[in-house]
């Protein structure tokens, strides 16, 4: 006898589950709880003389009426009847929905920007999730990929071209061309947009960051050393270290007590910090031993070398540096990543070291030794004198 509103209303739990029948399979499942949901078990032949039995639950009474239920029953009675398990197929229909479920600008470059976490540094990941949340996401974040077109990007980067960052601009073409891509191989578009562009805007002539000449390092030194602009001692000392070491600002700004090893004098940054993804060797002069004994009394006792003023578990900012240097006097004549330049030109011209030997100090491998086997240790005992020499002319300076 089929089921009607008026007996369903009616329905109580009792003691244990129950079924009441609708007819052709169809089924309305009471359990001892009180709870009631629509139900089919069916017989899905696989072989010739082998079924596989199994249930399906179309959804909750009352929230799924009679007239529904007996609605979704024919069409998964069909489904069986063509071999076709409903259960398989109700995934399948789900995880297709999801797969073409119109998804945003931001969305898909959140889940690259997770990609990016195995590839990146952590202070680069942060770079790159700054200039995204400030300058693209405003403009077309909420945007669904499927409605983006190239139009949308060219208006977005001319508008970055206009302010003048071109710098910002390269970025954030780059950033939205391999953010596209990541979603072209991941089926959510056809194609990377930002391929049309490319054309659209000014090639500019690289500008080197400026650096001093050799001849105005006590310029900067006796800045250092006079402080008129109130350096915290922490920020002078990362200035010092980083011309006695010309690494990258980054490099130093993150510099951990576990890579540096008094023994050997030597600072051992690893390769996951290195933009070539090598680990390099720094060999330590006296004076930048003497350094940083002056800060193992500060920090010692923490992770990083050098530190935020209010935040001591975190490492110093490399902007930081640079900050100090335009402090000092100097914006416009050098930078902090200008010590490497700096380094470079004076080793070669004052104390007439070999080029190769700096280019290897300066983690720098040339184009004709990229494909051999790459030795950190290269050149290590000449370079462990020329970065004393280098201490010894600072002090001379």
């Amino acid at each position: 006898m089929k089921l009607t509103d008026l007996k369903l209303k009616n329905l109580k739990p009792r003691n244990k589950s129950y079924k009441e029948r609708d007819g052709k399979g169809l089924y309305l499942f009471v359990m001892k709880s009180g709870g009631q949901s629509w139900r089919y078990d069916y017989k899905l032949k696989v072989y010739v003389d082998k079924y596989k039995n199994g249930t399906y639950v179309y959804g909750l009474y009352p929230q799924m009426s009679l007239q529904e239920a007996r609605e979704a029953h024919l069409s998964t009675k069909a489904l069986v009847s063509k071999g076709i398990d409903p259960n398989k197929h109700k995934k399948e229909q789900e995880r297709l929905s999801f797969l073409n479920k119109p998804i945003s600008f931001e969305e898909i470059a959140r889940e690259w920007l997770e990609k990016k976490k195995l590839e990146v540094n952590s202070e680069t990941l942060e770079g790159i999730r700054m200039r995204l949340e400030k300058y693209i996401f405003p403009q077309i974040g909420n945007v669904a990929l499927c409605q983006l077109s190239t139009s949308d990007f060219l208006t977005l980067l001319k508008h970055i071209e206009k302010r003048g960052t071109y710098e910002l601009l390269r970025r954030s073409r780059q950033y939205c061309g391999q953010i596209l891509r990541y979603a072209v191989a991941h089926g959510k578009i056809e194609r990377d947009f930002t391929a049309d562009i490319r054309e659209a805007f000014a090639v500019r002539k690289v500008k080197h960051q400026p650096a001093l000449r050799p001849h105005e390092i006590p310029e900067f030194l006796k800045a250092l050393e006079n402080n008129d602009v109130r350096l915290y001692a922490q920020t002078r000392l990362a200035l010092k270290m980083l011309m006695l070491t010309f690494v990258r600002p980054i490099e130093l700004a993150s510099a951990e007590w576990s890579e540096i090893d008094f023994t050997d004098k030597r600072w051992i940054i690893p390769a996951e910090k290195m933009k070539m993804k090598r680990d390099h060797i720094v060999p330590l002069a006296n004076q930048t031993l003497e350094l940083l004994e002056n800060m193992r009394v500060t920090t010692g006792n923490g992770r990083y070398v050098f530190v935020k003023q209010r935040k001591l578990k975190e490492h110093m900012s490399r902007d930081t540096l640079s900050k100090a240097v335009r402090a000092l006097g100097f914006q416009g004549r050098h930078t902090a990543h200008g010590f490497r330049a700096l380094a470079r030109t004076a080793i070669r011209e004052k104390l007439n070291w070999d080029s190769e030997v700096i280019e290897r100090q300066l983690a720098h491998v040339p184009s004709n030794n990229l494909g051999s086997t790459y030795d950190r240790a290269q050149f290590i005992e000449q370079r462990t004198l020329m970065m004393q020499d280098w201490a010894d002319y600072l002090d001379e300076c």
